[in-house]
């Protein structure tokens, strides 16, 4: 018959026998001067020893390896292999972890959507697609772009925090016209523009500031002179103002079926449709007007 203290005699030599063995197991692995890691993710040419190693001496975070693997493509290094490529640059070290380090190269790739997107047009593109980069959070601005002919030669600016490299793309320019209301006849400096000096023109690019329909064009002032021909803009015109501060306005003032007209002047200048304060000359009282025309105005 087993005697009873047994059993737990037995369990306390096995808990303590596994914790000795944990023990040993740790202090042993940070005995060595290298972890490896099972798998690693490079973005660059070259496998390093910090790509690959979870701790190491510091001066030898940056040691060279051998070659990263082409972009989305993968190789395994053994760890008897890397203690010789160690060993061959001078290192002599203790090497511990994973027995098999895979490692992945990754790149970031610069798509025709992606493209798209930082231009702000659809565009066709000759340079072929997509560009890889290194696998980084990159940022994009143009730098310039050139146009000869039916082509375009873009420069993008790609950069991260630490990097910075510029791209080149050629593509070809949408030549798909676009109709856009243009000067029917030359327009002169101050003229009010009018339906009649409107018509519409097939151009291959607009570019921005042009008015687009005709509707918005009509009642706006030419502040140069306007070819024929030449696209309106907020450049050449602007707004039509009938109102200003001060001006002697007519008064149209209806009552039922009457319409009786008066003067007034405007206490503040406005557009066609604001209500402004007009003061009547006669008797000096306040009223809101809405302005309705070259210097008229409405009382409701």
């Amino acid at each position: 018959m087993q005697k009873p203290y047994r059993l737990p005699m037995k369990c306390f030599r096995l808990l303590i026998l596994s914790s000795v063995s944990i023990f040993i197991l740790i202090i042993s692995s940070y005995a060595c001067d290298i972890q490896l890691k099972s798998s690693a993710v490079v973005s660059s040419k070259n496998i390093t020893l910090k790509t690959i190693a979870s701790r190491y001496p510091k001066k030898w975070a940056n040691t060279i390896l051998c070659d990263a693997p082409y972009t989305n493509n993968s190789i395994t290094l053994t760890k008897t292999y890397i203690k010789a490529l160690l060993k061959n640059r001078g290192i002599d070290a203790s090497i511990c972890g994973a027995e098999l380090v895979k490692i992945t190269s990754k790149a970031f790739l610069l798509t025709q959507s992606k493209l798209n997107s930082i231009l702000n047009k659809r565009l066709n593109y000759i340079t072929k697609l997509p560009i890889k980069l290194p696998f980084k959070n990159w940022q994009f601005s143009v730098v310039k772009i050139q146009k000869s002919k039916d082509l375009m030669f873009i420069t993008l600016k790609a950069y991260t925090a630490s990097q910075k490299r510029f791209i080149s793309i050629i593509a070809k320019q949408n030549i798909s016209a676009t109709l856009i209301p243009v000067a029917s006849h030359s327009i002169e400096l101050g003229q009010i523009i009018t339906a009649s000096d409107i018509t519409f023109k097939a151009i291959p690019q607009t570019y921005p500031g042009i008015f687009k329909n005709k509707k918005s064009i009509i009642g706006r002032v030419a502040v140069s002179f306007i070819p024929a021909g030449k696209p309106f803009s907020i450049a050449n015109t602007r707004r039509f103002k009938p109102v200003r501060l001060g001006d002697i306005v007519k008064v149209k003032v209806k009552e039922g079926n009457i319409i009786i007209y008066t003067t007034a002047k405007a206490l503040k200048g406005g557009y066609s449709g604001d209500i402004i304060p007009i003061m009547y000359l006669s008797s000096r009282r306040v009223l809101p007007a809405q302005i309705i025309g070259k210097k008229l105005v409405e009382v409701q």
